[in-house]
């Protein structure tokens, strides 16, 4: 930051110098006022000393960070299964069988003799009158008009046709109803009184001995292998990215501020009619100021 101060400076130094020399160049032209030109004087040169700021290149150490995988070594642990005895108590249920006497009722089938009245069926003989229908041929004599034919009178149209009675036998079939007795057999249900043996069940109380079970809870130990996951260590490696510090030379450029001698020129002083002098200080504003026109 010092050295862009620095160098903003000389810039702003320079471009004042350079300000005030073409000031004194464009005051008092040749021809001022309608008034003759002047002669102009010789240059004049003189050596300045002005302070610069120079680039100067210089050797240097610095410090730089760059990665690198190192392998490392870690303890790391991983889970196993690993068979572990243990007793435990285990609770069994047993069926004790116990024996009891217990009075039981029981059912015997006795024999017994009753009197029953049963319905028996009996076939009896009956006599029955049955209408029966059966199909006769009949005939008889039915009488009918003929006309008579004339052999004579053929092309008489008016003439009135005469008949004359035929009598014809005609034969036909008629259903004839006809009374016939039969013998059927006809069952009938009579009571009957029959001496049976029937079984009843009579109730007989006895005691036996009954045979029940129960339930008795035991807790009994027990030995058994179980598997137990535990994390067990071991040594593995793994790569691993480290930032090592680097330390090596290198080149920088610097601005450094140095004095630097130059030649210069500068505009003589001349003579000029005073209002010439005054219109030309008028127009040149910042060469009046300086107190450097018309002296």
């Amino acid at each position: 930051m010092s050295h862009r101060n620095l160098t903003s400076g000389a810039l702003a130094a320079f471009a004042v110098l350079a300000a005030s020399t073409l000031a004194q160049a464009a005051c008092c032209p040749p021809s001022c006022c309608g008034a003759p030109a002047y002669a102009a004087a010789a240059p004049v040169t003189r050596t300045i000393t002005v302070m610069e700021w120079v680039p100067e290149t210089y050797e240097t150490t610095r410090t730089s960070y760059r990665a690198e995988t190192v392998q490392e070594a870690y303890t790391a642990f991983r889970t196993e299964c690993v068979p572990e005895t243990r007793t435990v108590m285990r609770t069994v249920t047993k069926m004790v069988p116990e024996w009891k006497d217990v009075a039981v009722t029981t059912y015997k089938m006795v024999p017994t003799t009753e009197t029953r009245t049963v319905m028996k069926k009996i076939t009896v003989p009956e006599t029955v009158t049955v209408i029966e229908r059966k199909t006769v041929r009949q005939t008889h004599y039915e009488t009918e008009c003929v006309p008579v034919r004339s052999f004579f009178r053929k092309n008489d149209c008016c003439e009135c046709p005469k008949y004359r009675e035929r009598t014809r036998k005609v034969t036909c079939k008629v259903c004839v109803e006809c009374p016939v007795t039969k013998t059927i057999c006809k069952t009938v249900c009579v009571p009957e009184c029959v001496t049976v043996c029937v079984n009843k069940c009579v109730p007989c109380t006895e005691v036996k001995k009954v045979c029940t079970h129960r339930c008795v809870t035991e807790n009994i130990p027990e030995t058994c292998t179980v598997m137990v996951k535990k994390c067990v260590p071991y040594q593995a490696t793994r790569c691993v990215t480290r930032c090592v510090p680097v330390t090596e030379k290198v080149l920088c450029t610097r601005m450094v501020c140095k004095p630097v001698c130059k030649t210069v020129t500068e505009c003589a002083p001349v003579t000029c009619c005073s209002s010439c002098c005054d219109t030309c200080c008028d127009s040149c504003g910042k060469a009046r100021r300086s107190r450097r026109c018309c002296k």
